[in-house]
């Protein structure tokens, strides 16, 4: 939301003949020959002045892209991105199913389990009668 802003009589002598091309408002990719590389290049208007005169320009009935400035874009919508948790709360869901899962082979694993202690126990037990 921006506010209403009284513009100097100099600033607005800026809108009448201004015509700007697009290294004035945009960055420029350039590629430096000699030493083989690409640089970018800043605006000659910065975002803040570009601001001001977009405003100045709806101030005085001017179209801001008549005198070559960008269009406004459109704002960017916010991205959500969940907590992180701690790491208890992150594995919950899969701890549970792993535990539901052995719930359910819980009396054949009882069984094995007392079959293997009467082996043991067969074993330990003496073959004399006395």
């Amino acid at each position: 939301m921006s506010t209403f802003r009284t513009f100097s009589g100099k600033f607005l002598s800026k809108l009448e003949n201004a015509k700007f091309v697009e290294a004035d408002v945009k960055p420029q990719l350039v590629y430096n020959e000699a030493k083989g590389k690409s640089f970018w290049r800043p605006p000659r208007l910065s975002r803040r002045i570009q601001a001001d005169l977009r405003k100045a320009c709806i101030q005085e009935g001017i179209e801001p892209t008549s005198i070559g400035l960008l269009p406004k874009t459109a704002p960017k919508p916010l991205r959500y991105k969940p907590n992180k948790l701690e790491k208890h709360e992150r594995t919950r869901a899969e701890r549970q199913a792993t535990i539901q899962r052995n719930m359910e082979k819980m009396p054949q694993t009882i069984q094995a389990w007392k079959e293997e202690k009467l082996k043991e126990l067969a074993k330990q037990k003496s073959s004399m009668p006395f």
